[in-house]
């Protein structure tokens, strides 16, 4: 009912109820009544009216300011009411500064949409969202490359959007809610990094990166690296015997730096042989049960004397549950004998290196520690880099081909484990390593 009608019903029925009081409390003369009902009536007509003018003076705006409420919830342009009452005109400026601060809202939120899909549309990985059932809501332009599609409608649902079981059996992991980090997938002719993250709504996002020219590029490196190492072998190991012999025979100083430089080139082939045998794939770990604390003197012992002219102790401290570790021996020694030389080189006279065996929740943790020069935070996450060196003239000086780290984080990844490094310039670096604990002896 509008306002305008119910003020002349309640404005009539206040003057009808005055009529009736008044008949009834005055002397009841057929003048006076007629007197008071003709009074009644223009006063009802009067009233009647005034009601009337008023409801719809104020009756109006109001309808207007509810017709500009429902439009901007609607997203439509509002036509706000012009009125002389203070109080409707305040609602209606409230009405209008709200619009304006929700159009503006609304334009940044659509220029960061378009910003974002433009974006999207033109990143080389191809990126994927599904809903919380599967239905792929949103493909940019890469992956329909990557996928061989020419158009997201005719995309499946995402947990069919491989073929092969490996595809299949990785997307139902993501699709379960697991978070999948670079995982790489062989489909057809491409190699894929997967990435999958579950988006807070319950639906999934993916991304593919296509790294196939970059693993064939790989390849042929390393089977330049092979190639080169194996054809310098041969030659390196005449050079260092006869040099050796001329050092044996005239004791000339030249010949003992030709011999010296000899067999610092052989241990650099020798290290790029091993390192493009365990990055193709060409070896595994053969597994045995390695008691540590013999494994890890046994390592030293090549080491033991120049440790001794250079005053640095070394010392093992093996607990008790952590004594022995399913691993390749070979590469166990390799990975110590690599480390210490490391440690050693970088430690002063007087200083200690420690090698730490303890058992962590499902892990055996390894760890080799000095007191030496240690490591600029900056540097930290390139020291497993091959060929990378923190000092480059240092490591020049003293024979480092800055192979060693990154051979020990092979063989360790190879035996499913993880290495890192903890290190401060003037405390010393602590390389840290983990191998499972379900082969522990």
């Amino acid at each position: 009912m509008r306002l305008a009608t119910r003020l002349f019903l309640v404005t009539g029925g206040l003057v009808l109820v005055t009529v009736v009081v008044l008949l009834i409390m005055l002397p009841s003369t057929n003048g006076v009544r007629w007197a008071i009902v003709r009074a009644g009536a223009v006063a009802f007509v009067a009233a009647g009216v005034l009601a009337w003018w008023v409801g719809r003076a104020l009756g109006r705006p109001l309808e207007r300011l509810t017709a500009v409420a429902r439009a901007i919830a609607a997203g439509q342009t509002p036509d706000f009411p012009v009125t002389v009452l203070p109080e409707i005109a305040q609602h209606a400026l409230a009405l209008r500064v709200m619009q304006d601060e929700l159009t503006a809202r609304f334009d940044v939120l659509r220029r960061e949409r378009e910003e974002t899909r433009t974006l999207i549309e033109s990143m080389s990985d191809g990126v994927i969202a599904a809903n919380d059932r599967g239905k792929i809501v949103s493909c940019n332009a890469a992956a329909l490359r990557l996928l061989g599609y020419k158009d997201a409608a005719a995309l499946p649902p995402l947990g069919e959007l491989f073929h092969d079981k490996p595809g299949r059996d990785l997307l139902r992991e993501i699709l379960a809610g697991r978070d999948v980090e670079l995982r790489a997938l062989d489909i057809e002719d491409r190699t894929l990094l997967v990435t999958g993250r579950a988006l807070p709504d319950g639906g999934t996002l993916v991304v593919l990166r296509d790294v196939t020219e970059l693993r064939r590029l790989e390849a042929v490196r390393r089977d330049f690296v092979a190639n080169v190492s194996h054809e310098l072998k041969t030659p390196l190991t005449s050079i260092a015997g006869y040099a050796e012999t001329l050092a044996t025979e005239t004791d000339s100083p030249f010949a003992q730096r030709i011999l010296a430089n000899a067999r610092r080139m052989q241990r650099l082939v020798d290290e790029l042989l091993d390192l493009s045998r365990i990055e193709s794939g060409g070896w595994r770990p053969e597994r045995g049960v390695v008691e540590l604390e013999p494994a890890a003197r046994d390592a030293w012992a090549p080491f033991a004397e120049r440790a001794k002219e250079a005053h640095v102790a070394f010392d093992v401290a093996v607990a008790p549950e952590a004594h022995a570790v399913a691993a390749d021996p070979v590469a166990l020694r390799q990975v110590f004998t690599n480390l210490f030389d490391n440690a050693l080189r970088h430690t002063p006279a007087g200083g200690r290196i420690r090698f730490r065996a303890d058992l962590s929740q499902d892990s055996v943790r390894l760890s080799v520690e000095d007191n030496g020069s240690g490591i600029a935070g900056e540097h930290l996450p390139r020291i497993f880099e091959r060929f990378y060196r923190v000092d480059t003239g240092r490591a020049r000086e003293q024979g480092g081909t800055g192979l060693g780290l990154a051979i020990v984080k092979h063989l360790v990844e190879a035996h499913g484990g993880r290495v890192e490094a903890d290190s401060a310039l003037g405390r010393g670096t602590t390389i840290r390593m983990t191998f499972p604990a379900n082969g522990t002896a």
